[in-house]
């Protein structure tokens, strides 16, 4: 995991690095992307299926590469019912820097994309007895990457729909945390 980490970031630096001369003898255009989908934990037996948000910016730095910089918000709840009065959840938040390499252009493009970040899990227990509300929480702030793969659809020239699967995986305190997001998104290509 750690060589992961410090290949992706290798990659980010030099090539922001070697393509300063590129960004400033073309026009750099960002885009903006906007969605949401399905995430599914993995190896987190009695989790529910939960949302998955994602934003972000993609900047092209050279020919089909992008730098990406983008956030993302989950949420998760136990698949039993843990009785009146009870509940928990775990929401998963975070940001990721990556770079994504893109197909040339064809009226739908295939793009992987990986990137590393931080994200900030935190598990929530509240219950409700005798009239008072009593909460538990527990937060972590660990390291993170992010690995996987989409296609691009074209509306218009301007706007373009994503659908892409990643994994994801979070350095927790004891076992990993891994979930794969799939999501759906908006591309603004102004």
């Amino acid at each position: 995991m750690r060589q992961v980490a410090i290949y992706l970031l290798a990659a980010v630096v030099l090539v922001s690095l070697s393509t300063q001369k590129t960004i400033h003898a073309q026009e750099v255009s960002p885009s903006f992307i906007v969605g949401g989908g399905l995430d599914i934990p993995v190896d987190a037996e009695g989790i529910n299926n939960g949302p998955a948000i994602r934003a972000g910016v993609s900047v092209p730095v050279y020919q089909n590469l992008h730098a990406v910089l983008e956030g993302h918000y989950s949420k998760y709840s136990p698949e039993e019912d843990l009785g009146p009065g009870l509940s928990a959840d775990v929401k998963l938040t975070g940001a990721n820097l990556g770079v994504l390499l893109r197909s040339p252009t064809s009226p739908i493009g295939v793009y992987g994309q990986g990137g590393i970040g931080l994200t900030r899990g935190e598990g929530k227990v509240s219950g409700s007895f005798l009239g008072e509300t009593i909460s538990i929480s527990d937060t972590e702030t660990v390291f993170s990457f992010t690995i996987g793969g989409g296609v691009h659809i074209p509306i218009n020239p301007s706007i373009g729909v994503a659908i892409d699967a990643r994994y994801s995986h979070a350095a927790t305190e004891g076992e990993a945390t891994k979930w794969i997001p799939i999501t759906v998104s908006i591309v603004f290509s102004p």
